[in-house]
Protein backbone atom coordinates (compact mmCIF):
# COMPACT_ATOMS: atom_id res chain seq x y z
CA UNK A 1 0.00 0.00 0.00
CA UNK A 2 2.46 2.35 0.77
CA UNK A 3 4.54 1.65 -1.86
CA UNK A 4 1.74 1.81 -4.51
CA UNK A 5 1.14 5.88 -3.07
CA UNK A 6 4.74 6.95 -3.27
CA UNK A 7 4.58 5.61 -6.80
CA UNK A 8 1.66 7.60 -7.27
CA UNK A 9 3.06 10.41 -5.79
CA UNK A 10 6.46 10.25 -7.68
CA UNK A 11 3.97 10.17 -11.08
CA UNK A 12 2.42 13.07 -9.70
CA UNK A 13 5.43 15.10 -9.02
CA UNK A 14 7.15 13.80 -12.46
CA UNK A 15 4.28 15.37 -14.34
CA UNK A 16 4.29 18.47 -12.69
CA UNK A 17 7.78 18.84 -13.38
CA UNK A 18 7.15 17.97 -16.74
CA UNK A 19 4.48 20.37 -17.39
CA UNK A 20 6.13 23.33 -15.95
CA UNK A 21 9.85 22.86 -17.70
CA UNK A 22 6.67 22.75 -20.51
CA UNK A 23 5.67 26.52 -19.34
CA UNK A 24 9.42 27.89 -19.05
CA UNK A 25 10.57 26.19 -22.59
CA UNK A 26 7.41 26.44 -24.56
CA UNK A 27 8.86 30.58 -25.18
CA UNK A 28 11.95 29.28 -26.55
CA UNK A 29 10.46 26.61 -28.59
CA UNK A 30 8.21 29.49 -30.12
CA UNK A 31 9.57 32.90 -29.60
CA UNK A 32 7.26 34.80 -31.15
CA UNK A 33 4.74 33.68 -28.35
CA UNK A 34 7.02 34.48 -25.72
CA UNK A 35 6.95 37.74 -27.19
CA UNK A 36 3.11 37.92 -26.91
CA UNK A 37 3.18 36.53 -23.71
CA UNK A 38 5.28 38.99 -22.57
CA UNK A 39 3.80 42.06 -24.51
CA UNK A 40 0.61 40.73 -22.93
CA UNK A 41 1.87 41.30 -19.74
CA UNK A 42 3.47 44.83 -20.22
CA UNK A 43 -0.01 45.87 -21.29
CA UNK A 44 -2.19 43.92 -18.58
CA UNK A 45 -0.37 45.59 -15.40
CA UNK A 46 -1.60 49.28 -16.81
CA UNK A 47 -4.47 48.00 -18.31
CA UNK A 48 -5.41 46.44 -14.57
CA UNK A 49 -4.82 49.65 -13.01
CA UNK A 50 -7.34 51.08 -15.28
CA UNK A 51 -9.74 48.31 -14.65
CA UNK A 52 -9.67 49.25 -11.12
CA UNK A 53 -9.65 52.76 -10.91
CA UNK A 54 -10.40 54.48 -14.37
CA UNK A 55 -14.50 53.93 -14.55
CA UNK A 56 -15.30 57.03 -12.75
CA UNK A 57 -12.58 58.67 -15.21
CA UNK A 58 -13.58 57.20 -18.98
CA UNK A 59 -15.87 54.73 -18.44
CA UNK A 60 -16.61 51.04 -18.77
CA UNK A 61 -17.17 50.82 -22.09
CA UNK A 62 -14.04 52.24 -22.70
CA UNK A 63 -11.85 50.25 -20.74
CA UNK A 64 -13.53 47.40 -22.44
CA UNK A 65 -12.22 48.92 -25.86
CA UNK A 66 -8.99 49.23 -24.62
CA UNK A 67 -8.62 46.08 -23.38
CA UNK A 68 -10.10 44.48 -26.98
CA UNK A 69 -7.63 47.05 -28.42
CA UNK A 70 -4.85 45.91 -26.37
CA UNK A 71 -4.96 42.24 -27.06
CA UNK A 72 -4.77 42.92 -30.90
CA UNK A 73 -2.05 45.21 -30.52
CA UNK A 74 0.04 42.75 -29.11
CA UNK A 75 -1.24 39.93 -31.37
CA UNK A 76 0.01 42.45 -34.37
CA UNK A 77 3.33 42.65 -32.31
CA UNK A 78 3.38 38.57 -32.26
CA UNK A 79 1.83 38.50 -35.99
CA UNK A 80 5.16 40.89 -36.74
CA UNK A 81 7.09 38.79 -35.29
CA UNK A 82 5.91 35.62 -37.34
CA UNK A 83 6.41 37.45 -40.78
CA UNK A 84 10.22 39.40 -40.10
CA UNK A 85 11.70 36.98 -37.63
CA UNK A 86 12.45 38.01 -34.28
CA UNK A 87 16.17 38.85 -34.63
CA UNK A 88 15.52 40.94 -38.07
CA UNK A 89 16.42 45.08 -37.62
CA UNK A 90 13.04 45.24 -39.83
CA UNK A 91 10.86 43.26 -36.64
CA UNK A 92 12.59 46.00 -34.03
CA UNK A 93 11.18 48.74 -36.38
CA UNK A 94 7.98 47.52 -36.15
CA UNK A 95 8.40 46.92 -32.03
CA UNK A 96 8.61 50.83 -31.78
CA UNK A 97 5.15 51.08 -33.05
CA UNK A 98 3.85 48.57 -30.31
CA UNK A 99 6.45 50.55 -27.82
CA UNK A 100 4.60 53.87 -28.35
CA UNK A 101 1.19 52.46 -28.05
CA UNK A 102 2.24 51.04 -24.37
CA UNK A 103 3.81 54.39 -23.49
CA UNK A 104 0.76 55.87 -24.13
CA UNK A 105 -1.36 53.25 -22.02
CA UNK A 106 1.43 54.04 -19.28
CA UNK A 107 0.11 57.50 -19.37
CA UNK A 108 -3.53 56.89 -19.33
CA UNK A 109 -2.87 54.57 -16.44
CA UNK A 110 -0.92 57.05 -14.58
CA UNK A 111 -3.84 60.05 -15.20
CA UNK A 112 -6.49 57.97 -14.12
CA UNK A 113 -4.60 57.09 -10.56
CA UNK A 114 -3.75 60.88 -10.44
CA UNK A 115 -7.78 61.23 -10.90
CA UNK A 116 -8.73 59.28 -8.67
CA UNK A 117 -5.90 60.51 -5.54
CA UNK A 118 -7.30 64.06 -6.56
CA UNK A 119 -11.01 62.21 -6.07
CA UNK A 120 -9.97 60.56 -2.62
CA UNK A 121 -8.86 63.94 -1.28
CA UNK A 122 -11.67 66.25 -2.23
CA UNK A 123 -9.18 67.72 -4.79
CA UNK A 124 -12.03 68.00 -7.32
CA UNK A 125 -10.70 70.92 -10.12
CA UNK A 126 -7.40 68.81 -10.41
CA UNK A 127 -9.55 65.18 -10.32
CA UNK A 128 -11.76 67.00 -13.58
CA UNK A 129 -8.60 67.82 -15.22
CA UNK A 130 -6.94 64.31 -14.83
CA UNK A 131 -10.17 63.03 -16.27
CA UNK A 132 -10.17 65.38 -19.00
CA UNK A 133 -5.95 64.02 -19.34
CA UNK A 134 -6.83 60.54 -19.19
CA UNK A 135 -9.79 60.79 -21.88
CA UNK A 136 -7.39 62.87 -24.14
CA UNK A 137 -4.33 60.05 -23.73
CA UNK A 138 -6.63 57.87 -24.56
CA UNK A 139 -7.75 59.08 -28.20
CA UNK A 140 -3.84 59.06 -28.84
CA UNK A 141 -3.46 55.38 -27.65
CA UNK A 142 -6.06 54.57 -30.13
CA UNK A 143 -4.19 56.63 -33.02
CA UNK A 144 -1.47 54.89 -31.85
CA UNK A 145 -3.13 51.36 -32.16
CA UNK A 146 -4.66 52.46 -35.22
CA UNK A 147 -0.94 53.04 -37.13
CA UNK A 148 0.39 50.25 -35.57
CA UNK A 149 -2.12 48.08 -36.83
CA UNK A 150 -1.48 49.51 -40.78
CA UNK A 151 1.70 49.21 -40.41
CA UNK A 152 1.52 45.36 -39.94
CA UNK A 153 -0.99 45.58 -42.59
CA UNK A 154 1.84 46.76 -44.51
CA UNK A 155 4.10 44.02 -43.90
CA UNK A 156 1.74 41.53 -44.06
CA UNK A 157 1.62 43.00 -47.64
CA UNK A 158 4.98 42.93 -48.58
CA UNK A 159 5.23 39.43 -47.37
CA UNK A 160 2.29 38.41 -49.47
CA UNK A 161 4.21 39.74 -52.57
CA UNK A 162 7.60 37.36 -52.03
CA UNK A 163 7.40 33.74 -53.39
CA UNK A 164 5.63 31.16 -51.39
CA UNK A 165 8.37 29.19 -50.52
CA UNK A 166 9.64 32.72 -48.45
CA UNK A 167 6.57 33.60 -46.58
CA UNK A 168 6.87 33.58 -43.05
CA UNK A 169 3.18 33.20 -42.82
CA UNK A 170 2.72 30.37 -44.54
CA UNK A 171 5.08 28.33 -43.02
CA UNK A 172 2.94 25.59 -41.83
CA UNK A 173 0.91 25.36 -45.30
CA UNK A 174 -0.43 26.54 -48.19
CA UNK A 175 -3.78 28.12 -47.92
CA UNK A 176 -5.97 28.11 -51.48
CA UNK A 177 -6.61 30.77 -53.03
CA UNK A 178 -10.43 32.72 -52.32
CA UNK A 179 -12.02 35.32 -54.31
CA UNK A 180 -15.16 35.60 -51.69
CA UNK A 181 -15.18 35.72 -48.10
CA UNK A 182 -15.20 37.08 -45.11
CA UNK A 183 -14.20 40.75 -43.96
CA UNK A 184 -13.45 40.11 -40.65
CA UNK A 185 -13.27 37.20 -37.93
CA UNK A 186 -13.48 37.32 -34.35
CA UNK A 187 -12.71 34.54 -32.00
CA UNK A 188 -13.84 34.38 -28.82
CA UNK A 189 -13.07 31.42 -25.96
CA UNK A 190 -13.34 30.33 -22.57
CA UNK A 191 -10.49 27.94 -21.83
CA UNK A 192 -11.77 27.09 -18.50
CA UNK A 193 -8.79 26.26 -16.54
CA UNK A 194 -7.15 24.58 -19.64
CA UNK A 195 -5.58 25.37 -22.57
CA UNK A 196 -5.95 26.46 -26.49
CA UNK A 197 -3.69 26.24 -28.52
CA UNK A 198 -4.75 28.16 -32.14
CA UNK A 199 -3.11 27.26 -35.35
CA UNK A 200 -3.22 29.13 -38.89
CA UNK A 201 -2.27 27.50 -41.57
CA UNK A 202 -0.15 25.14 -39.76
CA UNK A 203 1.15 27.84 -37.85
CA UNK A 204 0.88 28.51 -33.60
CA UNK A 205 -0.34 32.11 -33.82
CA UNK A 206 -1.64 31.64 -29.68
CA UNK A 207 -2.18 29.97 -26.52
CA UNK A 208 -4.79 30.78 -24.10
CA UNK A 209 -5.35 29.82 -20.97
CA UNK A 210 -7.81 32.43 -19.36
CA UNK A 211 -11.25 33.70 -21.39
CA UNK A 212 -10.37 35.60 -24.35
CA UNK A 213 -11.84 38.00 -26.88
CA UNK A 214 -9.42 38.80 -30.00
CA UNK A 215 -9.68 39.40 -33.95
CA UNK A 216 -7.82 36.96 -35.98
CA UNK A 217 -7.65 39.27 -38.90
CA UNK A 218 -3.86 39.93 -38.13
CA UNK A 219 -3.13 36.33 -38.66
CA UNK A 220 -5.40 35.28 -41.63
CA UNK A 221 -4.21 35.91 -45.53
CA UNK A 222 -6.03 37.87 -47.58
CA UNK A 223 -7.32 36.34 -50.58
CA UNK A 224 -7.08 33.42 -49.08
CA UNK A 225 -8.90 30.16 -47.28
CA UNK A 226 -7.24 30.10 -44.39
CA UNK A 227 -6.94 27.33 -41.90
CA UNK A 228 -7.90 27.25 -38.33
CA UNK A 229 -7.19 24.50 -36.07
CA UNK A 230 -8.51 24.53 -32.50
CA UNK A 231 -6.49 22.34 -29.77
CA UNK A 232 -7.32 21.80 -26.16
CA UNK A 233 -5.11 19.90 -23.66
CA UNK A 234 -8.39 18.26 -21.97
CA UNK A 235 -11.69 18.49 -21.52
CA UNK A 236 -12.57 21.18 -19.91
CA UNK A 237 -14.71 20.72 -16.61
CA UNK A 238 -17.56 23.02 -18.11
CA UNK A 239 -19.53 23.08 -21.63
CA UNK A 240 -16.74 26.00 -22.65
CA UNK A 241 -15.02 26.22 -25.87
CA UNK A 242 -14.62 28.55 -28.72
CA UNK A 243 -16.86 30.65 -30.71
CA UNK A 244 -16.20 32.07 -34.20
CA UNK A 245 -18.42 35.27 -35.73
CA UNK A 246 -17.78 37.13 -38.58
CA UNK A 247 -18.87 39.72 -40.84
CA UNK A 248 -19.25 39.89 -44.46
CA UNK A 249 -17.71 43.00 -46.62
CA UNK A 250 -19.95 45.93 -46.59
CA UNK A 251 -21.72 44.51 -43.55
CA UNK A 252 -22.03 45.05 -39.86
CA UNK A 253 -23.88 42.23 -38.85
CA UNK A 254 -21.61 39.41 -36.82
CA UNK A 255 -22.48 35.81 -37.82
CA UNK A 256 -22.07 32.89 -35.67
CA UNK A 257 -20.08 30.25 -37.89
CA UNK A 258 -18.61 27.94 -35.75
CA UNK A 259 -19.02 26.82 -32.23
CA UNK A 260 -16.33 23.89 -30.73
CA UNK A 261 -16.96 21.82 -27.29
CA UNK A 262 -14.12 20.30 -26.83
CA UNK A 263 -14.98 16.72 -24.93
CA UNK A 264 -12.88 13.94 -24.07
CA UNK A 265 -13.58 11.93 -27.71
CA UNK A 266 -12.32 15.52 -29.63
CA UNK A 267 -10.02 17.91 -28.23
CA UNK A 268 -9.54 19.41 -31.95
CA UNK A 269 -11.64 20.68 -34.84
CA UNK A 270 -10.82 22.47 -37.67
CA UNK A 271 -12.44 25.31 -39.69
CA UNK A 272 -12.12 26.81 -43.26
CA UNK A 273 -11.87 30.46 -43.47
CA UNK A 274 -12.26 32.32 -47.05
CA UNK A 275 -10.80 35.53 -45.96
CA UNK A 276 -10.65 38.84 -48.12
CA UNK A 277 -10.39 41.48 -45.43
CA UNK A 278 -11.66 45.02 -44.90
CA UNK A 279 -10.99 46.65 -49.08
CA UNK A 280 -10.40 49.79 -48.39
CA UNK A 281 -10.56 52.85 -51.48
Amino acid sequence: MNKTIKTVSLVLVALVVVYLGYQLLEPRMNPCEGIFQQSSVTLGTNLDIIKAKGEFAIGRQKIQDLTERSQETALNLKACCVVLGKASSDFLRCKEGFDKYDAEINKVATSVKEAGAAKEQGKSEIAIQKIAEANKRLKTAETRAQAFAQQVAEIKGKDKEKPPATRGAQAGGQPAPATTGYATVHMEAWPSENRLRLKVNGLLVGAYDTHVRVYLDPFLKPGFVNNLTFTFDRPPKQKYGVTLTVKAPGSNQWVEVLTFIPSAAKLEDAFEVPFVGVKTQ
